[in-house]
């Protein structure tokens, strides 16, 4: 039996465009549209603009597209642009149980393929199984909480002390790799080159510190450079530690997992594909926070009720939710604001429309922002600590709204809302959500016609014979003023 390390690089290096199931075919281009998209309003806050200068300013040759923007770099440095402006205002999509995924394995694809001249097919494969690498060594890691049990023989929901995004160092240097066409031998390199130098776990500190710093718990942009990088050494010859997921002191101990299930990573490889999990977000914002927000609107649509009418909003949520960041009520910046549940339910409040406007200035600074935060309160949902030794369905959330003498409550629990997976098992539907998320997130950056010329370009990606053509889709043309 070949160690787990060379079944995912033999099954990276052998898998091709026929072997995808169309519905595989069909999420990968709705990924790589909502990606795109969000890279693209990423250009209006400062932790894409300080990426797209310094990407520029480190250039390199001019093979690969800092995407909107017109200008080439590199393509280690162009990945790392990208990447940071996917996740630029945490608008990008989340894949359980590796949660962000996009931001660290799109970027590699897009950049080498448009210095090589790959197919739209080509570009789609190597997005599938940076995806599928990542969540399943993802799902061969401790997670982000256990329950245990307690004294009294009750089930208690712990933190654990260690988790992070280092498992996308594989997804990364996998979709790259697939863009090379690394055979299994050099793709096992790559992945032992990306395993070591895959970034910390940091989840822990940052929840717990309440830090509003841009790098959140990991740099998707430094990853997919990473990624980027590995991939271009192993087609070199550079050699890396092909044993990398295996035994007892490899990738697993020193990424601080507290177990490893090599049986989960490769559990019906080829069979069940992790993208087909896809969760897209109508709001930018934390996903711990979207549940919760979804009632509250509901609310406020069904009962017709303005902001100025609701006198309390009480809000039950994740965990996380307790933490300092997502309490936080100084908002001075994206991070900030993407974080904090009283903010969010403000901006919602105020119906202003998910995009770019929840987090520009003149947003953040609104004093009837300002004031309405001030009537919303947030909690731990008590069922997050049920006398049960299993977690409860994720996600968990319950709001209360007082208006005049109403009192309206709404609950959820046991699936993702529409919030973040806009109709399930409606493909249609959700296509629909996804063309409107990303003409949205292009106005101010593509014309309207060019940004309709991008749209049919990915949906029907797998036509396409170059992808250089989609990159110049996705850049500033004549007459149009991007934001800076």
């Amino acid at each position: 039996m070949n160690s787990i390390t060379q079944q995912l690089a033999d099954f990276v290096a052998r898998t091709g465009y026929d072997d995808l199931p169309e519905p595989v075919v069909r999420e990968a281009k709705l990924v790589i549209l909502d990606s795109t998209g969000c890279a693209l309003a990423g250009r209006a806050v400062d932790k894409g603009r300080i990426s797209v200068e310094l990407a520029r300013r480190l250039g390199g040759t001019c093979e690969s597209s800092i995407i909107g923007t017109g200008d080439l770099a590199s393509s280690a440095n162009a990945a790392f642009a990208t990447g940071e402006l996917i996740t630029a205002l945490d608008f990008d999509a989340i894949v359980p149980p590796a949660i962000h995924v996009s931001p660290f394995v799109l970027p590699p694809a897009m950049a080498l393929g448009e210095s090589r001249g790959i197919s739209g097919k080509e570009l789609i494969v190597a997005v599938v199984l940076g995806h599928e690498i990542s969540s399943r060594v993802a799902s061969g890691l401790s997670g982000t909480s256990k329950f245990v049990r307690s004294a009294s023989g009750e089930g208690v929901l712990e933190r654990l002390p260690v988790h992070g995004y280092s498992a996308n160092a594989f997804g990364s240097a996998a979709s790259a790799g697939k863009v090379l066409g690394l055979d299994s031998g050099r793709m096992a390199n790559c992945f032992g080159i990306a395993g070591y130098n895959a970034p910390v776990q940091a989840g822990t500190q940052r929840n717990h510190s309440g830090t509003d710093s841009m790098i959140k718990w990991a740099s998707a942009g430094w990853t997919a450079r990473m990624g980027t990088t590995a991939a271009l050494l192993a087609e070199s010859g550079y050699t890396g530690d092909v044993t990398v997921l295996d035994g007892d002191y490899s990738f697993w101990r020193f990424a601080g997992s507290e177990e490893w299930r090599p049986q989960d990573v490769i559990r019906n490889l080829g069979q069940e594909w992790h993208i087909l999990k896809m969760h897209y977000k109508r709001y930018p914002c934390c996903g711990v926070i979207i549940p919760s927000l979804e009632l509250f609107i509901a609310i406020m649509n069904e009962n017709r009720l303005d902001s100025g009418e609701i006198r309390e909003v009480k809000v039950w949520l994740d965990p996380a939710g307790g933490m300092p960041l997502w309490q936080n009520r100084q908002i001075d910046n994206e991070v900030q604001a993407q974080f904090s549940v009283a903010y969010n339910f403000a901006v919602a409040a105020h119906r202003i429309a998910p995009g770019v406007e929840w987090q520009a200035p003149v947003t953040m600074h609104d004093p009837e922002i300002r004031r309405f935060m001030d009537k919303v309160s947030a909690a731990v949902h008590p069922d997050y600590q049920r006398p049960a030794l299993k977690p409860p369905a994720w996600p968990r959330a319950a709001v209360t709204v007082v208006a005049g003498d109403a009192v309206y409550t709404r609950e959820s629990s046991g699936s993702f809302t529409p919030g973040q997976e806009p109709v399930a098992g409606n493909d249609a539907t959700k296509e629909r959500f996804l063309v409107d998320k990303f003409k949205r997130n292009a106005s101010g950056v593509l014309a309207e016609a060019q940004t309709d010329e991008a749209l049919r370009c990915i949906l029907a990606l797998e036509e396409v014979q170059d992808i250089r053509s989609l990159a110049r889709k996705l850049s500033p043309g004549p007459g149009t003023a991007p934001r800076t």
